[in-house]
């Protein structure tokens, strides 16, 4: 028996032994790491077989530019390779029910002398074309022929979407008519016209409109004939997210057809409604829904009796949260009711507000049974619905997913980032805190404990919107902070989305108020914990988060150094000049001259004379959600004010900074700004 003990204990020491060298070969996470990452989206299974492919998302370590490409995986998640030699440009792969072909958008020029994909801004969406691949022949080739009728195809997360008819034969997808809207006088002397548009992303876009094309049995040099504008004479509506109805006969539409349009682009909160479209009766269309808020990510049920979609009660804040709506056709009228109630909270008093957009597939077993993501706090989870011919939904149940399907991705989906398995990692947990009358979350991730140890350097780092959040999980600019031995704090203050319609509220008409103060008692508690340094607290923050950043500095004396990213920074410019007046509206309700002193006191402009924090000031030249003008206004003052400062453009850049070499650099400055005054 001793000697079993000794054993056994030899055997551990060993293995712990061998752990710990392990460990002892990871490294810290680095800038240059930022080049080593690679993502896996939009997964398409076929119908028939083990198979799936995906689109790959990397950065090319010669050009340093993000790249897209379609890679084919067979029966196991390691058995992959490129779908085309060379990788050229692919995303977003639709499989057809068949099998028979892979639909995918691409931005690879078409043959040459053929009609060319109408160019964007580089800080824009860019243009790209449909293309296929015939399974049988191998044969990769774009949708429309030499002098092809539509122009950009739309690839966002709203309008766009390219789906097959349930039969295989025609495809349907969102395209521009690629013109130029200039007069021939505006083009010989090189001026334009303010036109009204979709805003930030779609710059240079035109009206998105919905096509159909036939696919040819025998195609050889393009897939698609009889290529068609379904939604003719449509003038300036866009509309958007088409969905096959399951006989194939019928579509149904998202659309705003008032005349109060704003961008869409991380915003809906417009009067978006659901359009049916008759494809044998010449695309007759027929409203389905009159609600005054938005109504959209419509899905039809297995039998086509039913339509699930989202829909808001209010024309509200620039993300709002969801009702989960039914609406059933009986002899050609919509009959509606609503399954989930964003008004009340369920018998538990948790929220189970739907995320956007619905799952592709969120019927699963019938059309009595539902499942949807949806947001609690800092994770997302998914939910079980079923509903028994009733207005009300008998039960809910989490975690409930179509498993056949769920299960075939888990298994087939690659996990890229292999470089992690290399790299120490800070841990993320959720941390809780009061503060009148309110439970608040947020993300602490310290750095791993080969970097540093307690009490430990603080970023804070506040997210966007303000009506967004924070959530665990993997994130590159969290982890990269850790990895230089900061503690990351990521407040989900008052206004983030999760935690229900009256949290989301709260901060309505008290920007820098409320949330401030949520912030600094969750810093309090992380002091008062013994968690973080007192002396040594720093914060970086984008659009929002950046508008959060130029408030404390001018609200405080607590922070070290500070980086405001495309920040908001002044409410009458973020009014006049922002592709999204009605953030401004809504939040301070009213228009400027009607609320002139609340514009002038929600300013972190207004109180720049306070501020005393070296702040380094990040922004793109191209955004239009956050345009520069604010940057260098705050700029300015501070300038004038003595305080240490440097403004940092990025051309060619929109609301997110998306070049890797632009990346590369917002984390270099950040980091070297801090360390630079970090006494």
């Amino acid at each position: 028996m001793m000697l079993l003990r000794w054993m056994m204990s030899v055997c551990l020491a060993f293995l712990l032994a061998i752990s710990a060298n392990a460990q002892d070969k990871k490294k810290p996470l680095t800038i240059e790491d930022l080049y080593l990452m690679e993502s896996v989206r939009a997964p398409a299974l076929f119908a028939k077989e083990e198979k799936l492919v995906y689109e790959r998302v990397w950065i090319d370590p010669k050009t340093k530019e993000e790249r897209h490409s379609l890679w084919l995986v067979t029966e196991k998640s390691d058995n992959r390779k490129p779908f085309e030699a060379g990788e050229p440009d692919g995303r977003s792969p639709v499989v057809s029910p068949d099998g028979r072909w892979i639909a995918f958008l691409s931005t690879r020029p078409r043959p040459a002398g053929w009609k060319p994909i109408p160019p964007t801004p580089a800080y824009s969406d860019p243009g790209v074309d449909i293309w296929l691949y015939h399974v049988k022949t191998g044969k990769v080739m774009p949708l429309g022929g030499p002098d092809k009728e539509y122009g950009r195809v739309l690839h966002d997360g709203f309008y766009g979407r390219v789906a097959f008819s349930p039969n295989s034969g025609q495809l349907i997808f969102v395209a521009d008519l690629g013109q130029d809207p200039r007069t021939k006088q505006e083009i010989e002397n090189k001026v334009q016209i303010v036109r009204p548009d979709q805003g930030e992303g779609y710059t240079g876009y035109g009206p998105a409109r919905i096509w159909l094309a036939d696919l040819l049995l025998q195609p050889d040099d393009f897939a698609g004939r009889n290529i068609e504008l379904v939604t003719k004479g449509a003038d300036q509506i866009w509309y958007g997210d088409p969905q096959w109805s399951p006989d194939g006969k019928k579509l149904v539409v998202v659309a705003n057809k008032t005349k109060d349009r704003e961008s869409a682009r991380f915003n809906i909160n417009k009067n978006f409604d659901l359009f049916l479209i008759d494809l044998a009766d010449g695309n007759k269309q027929t409203q389905l829904t009159t609600n005054p808020g938005a109504d959209v990510s419509p899905r039809w049920s297995p039998d086509g009796n039913q339509i699930a979609y989202l829909s808001i009660p209010r024309i509200g804040p620039h993300r709002d949260v969801f009702n989960l709506s039914m609406l059933t056709l009986t002899d050609g009228k919509p009959n509606i009711r609503t399954l989930v109630d964003i008004q009340e909270p369920n018998m538990k008093g948790e929220f189970f507000a739907p995320s956007f957009p619905l799952l592709d597939d969120p019927w699963g077993l019938s059309e009595r049974y539902m499942h949807f993501s949806y947001e609690q706090g800092t994770r997302s989870f998914r939910r079980f619905l079923y509903t028994h011919g009733g207005s009300s939904v008998r039960q809910t149940m989490p975690n409930r997913t179509d498993s056949r399907t769920d299960s075939r991705k888990a298994e087939l989906v690659p996990w890229r980032n292999r470089v992690l398995e290399e790299r120490l990692e800070g841990e993320s947990s959720t941390f809780t805190w009061k503060n009148e009358g309110f439970d608040v979350e947020g993300i602490l991730t310290t750095p791993p404990a080969e970097v540093a140890k307690p009490p430990y350097k603080l970023i804070v780092y506040p997210h966007g919107g303000p009506h967004s959040r924070s959530t665990i999980g993997f994130d590159f600019t969290v982890q990269l902070f850790a990895a230089h031995g900061y503690a990351v704090f990521q407040p989900n203050f008052r206004g983030s989305t999760g935690y229900g319609k009256k949290f989301l509220d709260a901060d309505r008409l008290d920007l820098g108020g409320g949330d401030m103060r949520d912030i600094l008692t969750g810093i309090d508690q992380l002091m008062k914990d013994g968690k973080v340094d007192p002396k040594r607290q720093f914060v970086y923050g984008i659009s929002y988060g950046g508008f959060m950043t130029s408030w404390l500095v001018g609200q405080t004396r607590q922070f070290t150094a500070a980086a405001a990213q495309n920040a908001v920074t002044d409410m009458n410019m973020m009014y006049s000049l922002s592709d999204l007046p009605s953030w401004t509206v809504w939040e301070l309700g009213g228009l400027p001259w009607e609320q002139p002193e609340r514009y002038r006191k929600h300013s972190p402009l207004t109180y720049a004379n306070k501020v005393k924090t070296p702040t380094l000031i990040l922004h793109a030249r191209d955004d239009r959600r956050c345009p520069l003008p604010m940057g260098q206004a705050y700029h300015q003052a501070l300038l004038a004010n003595n305080v240490p400062t440097q403004l940092v453009i990025y051309p060619n850049e929109g609301h997110g900074i998306r070049s890797p070499r632009h990346r590369e650099d917002v984390y270099r400055r950040v980091l070297d700004w801090f360390a630079k005054h970090d006494k």
